[in-house]
């Protein structure tokens, strides 16, 4: 009797257990994800322009 109550709490805890790490959030892919650690960098910017005028190529942080 002793055996088998031990059984069925030892099969009920490993159940709770697998349940409780499927419901963990999965990491984050694919499009939508935003980075929230974000470190802005310089970027080079080719010549363009803007507003009608010219403008050099420059570094803008981004």
């Amino acid at each position: 009797m002793k055996k088998q109550l031990l059984f069925v709490l030892a099969a009920t805890t490993l159940a709770f257990a697998s349940t409780a790490t499927m419901a963990q959030p999965g990491p984050r892919h694919g499009p939508g994800y935003d980075r929230p650690h974000h470190r802005p960098h310089k970027v080079w910017v080719p010549a363009h322009r803007e507003h009608g005028r010219y403008v050099r190529g420059h570094y803008v942080w981004r």
